[in-house]
């Protein structure tokens, strides 16, 4: 789910690697990304980023989830 501006959070699994991606990406430029190995984790980080390049979107809403 995109804001208002364009801003997307994904989170990617690699098939080939035991590791997810994270990513905050605004229209087609890459904002921020980090690699982990644990989901959970990627999934809590996911939160605060999105919280902090969008303060109107409540943290309660995770990223996408997609494979690579």
């Amino acid at each position: 789910m995109a804001t208002p501006d364009g801003t997307s959070c994904l989170l990617l699994k690699d098939p080939r690697a035991e590791n997810w991606e994270l990513r905050v990406v605004r229209q087609t430029d890459v904002l921020r990304t980090e690699r982990f190995g644990n989901l959970i984790v990627a999934m809590d980080q996911a939160e605060h980023w999105r919280a902090n390049y969008d303060r109107s979107v409540r943290t309660s809403t995770t990223c996408q989830d997609s494979t690579l």
